[in-house]
């Protein structure tokens, strides 16, 4: 599915294709190796059939602890 990346203040952060349909609270990394999560779901009104993922940054020791517990 292609996915268009928004952050809290509505400004697009760029794309992702992901085989995985993503949901809210669903982690996952970018090309560039950062991670997100994702914190909203909207369909963007501009085209058609692509959802747009309102995410916030991971800071990714943050997520590394999560993991170990």
């Amino acid at each position: 599915m292609h996915y268009l990346l928004i952050d809290t203040h509505q400004r697009p952060l760029g794309t992702l294709i992901s085989e995985k349909t993503l949901g809210v609270g669903d982690t996952f990394q970018n090309h560039n190796s950062e991670s997100f999560t994702v914190v909203g779901l909207n369909w963007f009104t501009q085209r058609a059939n692509t959802q747009s993922l309102t995410v916030i940054p991971v800071n990714t020791l943050t997520k590394e602890m999560a993991d170990l517990k």
